[in-house]
């Protein structure tokens, strides 16, 4: 017998964990932004609900391989047609073997390269013509990083391994140094550096100001568990000319440099541009080139205190 099942906030959810990971805010096929917190709000600039790919109406199944997760807007577009279009863009609705996919229907994908092509360099004249084509990308590098200052009791410094999983989960990088700061007679203060590269959209810094956001959320349940004395966190982006040029400084300009941690949370000048921290802070002084952000997901909040 077929069970059906009901698309509902729960559901919603986890489609967008399947589809999104534990990202807070994402797009959605059409190219329009939804956050996780806007499930089902109108009101909402990036309001989202879940839509079938083949219509219901049509005969479409109500089961995770044909639904996804879309702004509202794009689900009104959409509707129950077969052809479409959403944001802008030519969509259809192809069967792929035993089951229907979206397709864009315009020449935009041409142009994206369908696989990178493998270079053996064990055959001279490939790696040969490999280096007389190749030119150094010119284009600018963005890297993302977090400064993590903690301070653990000395009877709890287990703890310190615990985190910095829980921060390679977090972060999606194992790109993490650990410097020990200070020793007092009942604690310890280390300084973890979190680097994320290839952050180069505004979209991926405002996801990493989310993660930062969800680690501050974490700090309270860490303190009441008295597993930390305290933790400060700073979430900035450094712009480099070139890889060679970042990999020749990011040691002395984001590793080994020591930061002046002004609040639980604070955000660097290129990441509040980027991000719609920029609104909130438009009457926030800086300080050592940082702005205090000391906010927390309260719906996780109210859930972790529990």
């Amino acid at each position: 017998m077929e069970t059906f099942m009901e698309v509902n906030k729960e559901t919603a959810h986890r489609l967008w964990v399947q589809q999104f990971g534990k990202k807070q805010k994402a797009v959605d096929f059409a190219g329009r932004e939804i956050a996780k917190a806007a499930y089902n709000d109108r009101n909402s600039d990036f309001g989202w609900n879940v839509d079938h790919i083949y219509p219901e109406s049509k005969g479409g199944k109500t089961a995770d391989y044909n639904l996804i997760c879309c702004h509202i807007l794009t689900n009104d577009e959409k509707a129950n047609k077969s052809s479409f279009t959403a944001n802008g863009k030519k969509f259809e609705i192809q069967k792929k073997q035993n089951h229907y996919e979206i397709v864009l229907c315009s020449d935009e994908h041409k142009d994206i390269p369908q696989g990178d092509d493998v270079i053996n360099f064990l055959d001279s004249a490939q790696g040969i013509d490999f280096w007389k084509h190749h030119t150094a990308n010119q284009s600018k590098v963005f890297v993302g990083f977090v400064k993590i200052q903690v301070e653990v009791p000395n009877d709890k410094t287990s703890f310190l391994n615990r985190f910095e999983n829980f921060l390679i989960e977090l972060f999606e990088t194992k790109a993490i140094f650990v410097k020990e700061e200070n020793y007092y007679y009942y604690s310890k203060r280390y300084c973890f550096t979190v680097l994320i590269y290839d952050v180069d959209k505004k979209e991926d810094t405002e996801n990493l100001l989310d993660d930062c956001i969800i680690l501050n959320t974490y700090r309270k349940y860490f303190e009441g568990k008295n597993l930390i004395k305290s933790l400060k966190i700073i979430c900035g982006l450094k712009c480099y000319e070139s890889n060679f040029a970042m990999s020749l400084n990011i040691q002395d300009e984001v590793i080994n440099r020591d930061f002046e941690f002004i609040d639980v949370l604070a955000i660097d000048e290129l990441v509040k541009i980027n991000t719609t921290a920029n609104k909130k802070l438009s009457d926030t002084q800086e300080r050592y080139g940082l702005y205090p952000y000391n906010y927390v997901f309260t719906e996780l909040d109210k859930n972790l205190s529990k």
